[in-house]
């Protein structure tokens, strides 16, 4: 006999939504992302409506500003279109207490998005988000202060991200003598870096992931990953590697959990990328992780979002 219905769970009320009916939405749109254009504006609109939006001021992202956080309370949720870019400055400058963010994937990478709602395509990212998704905090890394929400990269070869911007605007030769500079400064072994209060060590080039890095959100501490690359077959046999997830395996990687950590450079400066924008930090770099980040709205699990 096959056993009764359990009449209870079979009547059970749908759980509730995070965001009230006829919710207000703060939306940034970014037209210039990798994966949108001027058509989606109109597209979005009517996804809004769609999902049971009742009121939306729709802004450009370019303007995201502290002053435009300050009026985030007088919504509900706040909505982000755009590239990985776009989702940062949100994040960066939404305050603890504001509403919940939905960032949808409209750029190339969509690395924060994945984490939040796997490969679905914006338009289905948001009425999955505001049917059933569930308001966690977002990690943060801080260097210095200085928030990342993927990956931070410190070391001589950041400063490759040099040679891509001259390519991008068309000038190869100085892409080629900043590669040069980069190359020359991969293998000086000028940082010193430790995780926790653990011994200073010389290292070429150090990775602070955030686990959106892997396609989630829930971690209690930092990925800490220290590149030993002697020449420069290390360096590219680590990169060719960093293409699949077998790069963990390589070598010249050593991976640990932290977090805390330090990084300092005998020669002035530490040069870094946070979620691939350049910095350069004097002397000494603090690393910390800060579970209390911006809240979004996340599936809830990862076949959610298949």
């Amino acid at each position: 006999m096959e056993p009764a219905p359990d009449f209870a769970e079979l009547t059970a009320p749908p759980p509730a939504r995070a965001i009230p009916p006829a919710a207000k939405a703060l939306v940034f749109f970014n037209e210039k992302a990798g994966s949108v254009g001027p058509n989606d504006r109109q597209k979005l609109v009517e996804a809004l409506g769609a999902a049971d939006i009742g009121q939306y001021a729709l802004v450009d992202a370019e303007k995201i500003s502290p002053e435009l956080f300050q009026h985030a309370h007088d919504f509900d949720v706040i909505i982000v279109l755009g590239g990985d870019g776009t989702a940062r400055a949100a994040a960066e400058l939404a305050p603890r207490d504001a509403p919940p963010m939905v960032l949808l994937p409209g750029g190339t990478l969509n690395i924060l998005p994945k984490a939040l709602y796997g490969d679905l395509a914006w338009p289905e990212a948001l009425a999955a988000a505001l049917d059933r998704g569930v308001i966690k905090k977002l990690p943060v890394g801080r260097a210095n202060g200085e928030p990342f929400f993927v990956a931070a990269l410190f070391g001589g070869t950041t400063q490759l991200v040099h040679v891509r911007e001259a390519m991008r605007e068309g000038k190869p030769l100085t892409a080629w003598r900043r590669f040069r500079v980069a190359l020359k400064r991969s293998f000086m072994r000028s940082l010193r870096a430790r995780t926790g209060r653990n011994a200073m060590r010389k290292i070429e080039a150090v990775g602070v992931l955030l686990p959106s890095f892997s396609g989630g959100i829930e971690a209690e501490s930092l990925e800490w990953v220290n590149l030993d690359a002697r020449h420069i077959f290390d360096f590219a046999r680590v990169s060719i590697r960093a293409i699949t997830a077998d790069w963990r395996n390589d070598s010249a990687v050593e991976i640990s959990q932290t977090r805390t950590g330090d990084i300092d450079a005998a020669l002035g400066y530490v040069h870094a990328t946070l979620d691939g924008e350049p910095r350069r930090f004097y002397s000494r770099v603090h690393i910390k992780y800060d579970g209390n980040g911006p809240r979004v709205l996340a599936l809830d699990h990862a076949e959610d979002a298949t």
